[in-house]
């Protein structure tokens, strides 16, 4: 079941999401989430859809409630969406799709929205998470685990490290990050900026020589697409720095 209005041609729609959390499945997390009841505007800002009731999806399915096309992958970013057909009133449900843009929608759908994102790992697996949800269309996910996105880096200048397989290529998207920094003497840095930055956007300053410096709370860097791939840069003065991404933010 779902809830539908349509609104009036011309009328002025400020985006609008309520609820519609995401979450692993309680039993079968590696292969299924749950998307609870909720409201939002569609990506063509003519209805507002929703969910009446908590659907899972389950990747090992395709179409309606499963993956839109094709099997599901590994080491890959997929977009959730929830799916409603405002016309004939076929029951809504929601999907997982590698475009991030629109999935291929079951015969009969037209209507669509981008409810958030979740990550495969090597064994084709869903990484477990957390995403927020709420009255807003900004929405965080965090990583159970933060993943290692960086094994001791040496690169003494600015440096593209791609984020393409945890965080979804999206351009200017907030990612969360954790610095391990061993460095080589003490006042040694290790730097972070976003891809086409141009500054030293984060410091980390080796408190002393051969000991492994660390970020003592999460700091925030903008992925910027770089070829398509959600991409920062990172610099050491000497030493040898590891990243994790703790998770990302991003708006519906």
């Amino acid at each position: 079941m779902a809830t539908y209005r349509k609104f009036p041609y011309g009328s002025f729609l400020p985006d609008y999401a309520n609820g519609l959390a995401i979450s692993n499945n309680a039993t079968t997390p590696n292969t299924k989430l749950d998307v609870a009841t909720g409201t939002i505007l569609d990506s063509t800002g003519t209805f507002q859809i929703g969910l009446d009731a908590t659907v899972t999806i389950n990747a090992a399915n395709t179409g309606l409630n499963g993956i839109d096309t094709g099997s599901l992958e590994a080491s890959k970013v997929y977009a959730v969406y929830i799916v409603c057909d405002p016309v004939s009133l076929q029951p809504s449900g929601a999907m997982i799709s590698l475009s991030l843009t629109q999935p291929y929608l079951p015969e009969g759908y037209g209507f669509f929205a981008l409810v958030g994102y979740v990550t495969t790992d090597a064994s084709v697996h869903f990484l477990k998470g957390y995403w927020s949800a709420g009255n807003t269309t900004q929405r965080t996910f965090t990583y159970d685990a933060p993943i290692i996105a960086l094994n001791g880096g040496t690169q003494t200048s600015y440096t593209g490290v791609a984020l393409t397989t945890f965080v979804p290529a999206v351009n200017n998207t907030p990612v969360s990050t954790y610095m391990l920094f061993a460095a080589n003497a003490a006042g040694n840095t290790a730097n972070l900026q976003c891809y086409n930055g141009t500054g030293d956007q984060v410091s980390l300053i080796a408190p002393v020589a051969t000991g492994v410096a660390n970020t003592t709370e999460i700091v925030t860097v903008l992925a910027q697409l770089n070829s398509g791939a959600p991409s920062i840069k990172y610099k050491v003065a000497a030493g040898a720095l590891s990243l994790y991404v703790c998770g990302y933010s991003y708006g519906l």
